[in-house]
């Protein structure tokens, strides 16, 4: 009995003393800490000062794995926004990185292993990878998280319908985060040559047919004044950008940007495989007209970028179409746009090469993460204002300066570094956006009007009003379609992209056309269309 009142009488002194240190310690003796397990909504992470009331953040560490962009300059850990982003967040990224040459090795190797971090961050995927890495439970969903924890993010989902399509998989789950692109307008536009034009008193083309006649006046102008027939009445950056810049006038490319391959017949208003419609002929056989009569520059068919540019800087060209005209230099602006789209036999006038902002998924939550919400929180601080201003334009004080209109400009050794570095080069210290992929906006104010011209922005802009009523983005596929597809897209895009330049060359004259839309049947054209029937379906609904 002694002993039990001894034993009751100890306890007893172990709780009053407890109770004494906790009180000389702020009232608590705990620790709270973030979520340990994926469960949705806000979580937080508090800590108590030693002898005060007051709690400040604790900092969430996690772990993940990037690549790095062309321009990143340092070990992605120690890029100058991570500290700022840290801070407005209380989450510390832990980053292993790689080049973008091996980086798709190593990331399938992630997967194979299950050698998985809390996050890939931009890291771009396909919808068929996602699908496939979701399905075996490595990613996991985050639309559960988006209202509370990713209002920034939300909001874009709420304004652009086009996005949630893109990014909702077929099980009804978003598991990314997504670059979104706004701002940059119209990519293939029509450029004219001033200098050219105002020699000849020629006046800008409205249709199809006035493009003709001004290509055939040109075709023989000594332009330069050296005596030699070396001008080049059209030259294209690609054929792509030729596609681009004439699809819209003959009906073609009605969902824009992601129609180049199948969009809605407007006649019709049914699913249309582009390659084999009357407007693709009528526009294969206006292509063969300006390229077998000399008007279109004979090295269309092998045009890169360096090429392009170094024709642009002879200045022997008249008209050209351009994703830029920044690539003309000091010439940009002898460049005249034209403030429409040309007109097309069948009266169509689409500004069709203009894309949804949806520029692919490229950050994901693993299944190994224990700080899901915060982590969803950290990702969505780079789609909010101040998230954004960092992500592109890195620190304030340094790289860039507000204007007295409240807008961010950059600071000279950016734009116009005394040792002549390029904008990526110098900020290459300071953030990873180069290569693309990420998880933020890039918009107007913080992106385009800095790394574009606006002689180049104005020429895109004033064709807005000519862009499809509807554009699409990315279908999204089960798994047993995406496999298929892959198979399909082979085999009839790659005939019908190798008989594009036989037709326009000459190679193959138009009497073989129903050949050609014969072989592409023959390769499975019926299945292919059953596949893309479902993906837009479902992307719609």
């Amino acid at each position: 009995m002694r002993r039990s009142c001894q034993s009751a009488f100890i306890l007893l002194l172990t709780f009053v003393l407890i109770f004494t240190f906790a009180a000389c310690n702020g009232g608590t003796t705990s620790t709270t800490t973030g979520a340990t397990t994926q469960s949705q909504g806000t979580t937080s992470a508090t800590t108590t000062k030693a002898g005060t009331s007051e709690t400040e953040p604790q900092i969430v560490e996690i772990t993940a794995f990037a690549q790095e962009g062309p321009y990143t300059k340092k070990d992605f850990n120690d890029l100058a926004i991570w500290e700022v982003a840290t801070a407005a967040t209380g989450v510390k990224v832990n980053f292993e990185s790689s080049p973008a040459d091996g980086f798709a090795e190593k990331l399938n190797l992630k997967f194979s292993t299950n050698d998985l971090p809390d996050m890939f961050f931009k890291c771009n995927m396909s919808n068929s990878d996602i699908a496939v890495r979701a399905g075996e439970g490595q990613l996991i969903p985050i639309d559960g998280y988006l209202d509370e924890n990713a209002p920034n993010f939300s909001k874009y989902l709420a304004d652009e319908i086009s996005i949630e399509r893109g990014i909702r998989m077929t099980d009804g789950h978003i598991y990314g985060f997504c670059y979104l692109v706004s701002g940059g307008g119209i990519s293939s536009k029509f450029f004219y040559n001033s200098k050219w034009i105002n020699k000849q008193g020629l006046e800008l083309p409205k249709t199809t047919d006035e493009l003709y006649t001004m290509l055939t006046t040109m075709k023989d102008f000594d332009y330069n004044g050296n005596g030699q027939n070396d001008e080049i009445p059209f030259i294209v950056e690609s054929l792509s950008r030729l596609e681009g810049g004439l699809f819209g006038s003959f009906g073609l490319g009605t969902r824009g940007g992601n129609s180049f391959t199948w969009d809605i017949d407007p006649v019709t208003n049914e699913l249309r495989y582009v390659r084999t419609s009357d407007g693709y002929k009528k526009f294969l056989e206006f292509a063969n007209k300006l390229y077998t009569e000399k008007l279109l520059d004979q090295e269309c068919f092998t045009m890169d970028l360096t090429k392009f540019s170094a024709k642009i800087a002879l200045d022997i060209f008249g008209v050209t179409i351009a994703g830029n005209s920044s690539y003309f230099n000091v010439a940009q602006n002898d460049q005249l746009y034209p403030n429409a789209p040309l007109i097309g036999p069948d009266g169509y006038q689409i500004a069709m090469h203009i894309g949804p902002p949806l520029a692919g998924q490229n950050t994901f939550i693993t299944n190994k993460n224990q700080h899901v919400a915060e982590t969803v929180s950290f990702v969505d601080y780079f789609y909010s204002e101040e998230g954004i201003t960092l992500y592109f334009m890195g620190i304030e004080g340094e790289t860039y300066y507000y204007d007295d209109k409240g807008k961010p400009q950059f600071f000279d050794k950016v734009l116009k570094n005394p040792d002549g570095l390029n904008p990526e080069d110098v900020l290459g210290d300071y953030v990873c956006w180069s290569g693309g992929g990420n998880p933020s906006v890039a918009d107007y104010d913080h992106f385009y009007i800095h790394f574009s011209t606006l002689h180049n922005l104005t020429a895109a802009n004033v064709l807005m009003d000519y862009k499809p009523d509807e554009l699409w983005g990315a279908f999204i596929y089960s798994t047993e379609d995406s496999e298929k597809l892959k198979i399909l897209q082979t085999e009839i895009d790659t005939y019908a992209t190798d008989m594009r330049a036989k037709f326009i060359s000459g190679e193959i004259g138009f009497d073989s056309w129903d050949d050609y839309v014969q072989q592409i049947e023959a390769l499975g054209i019926d299945q292919y269309e059953e596949i893309v029937q479902r993906g837009m379906e479902a992307y719609i609904s």
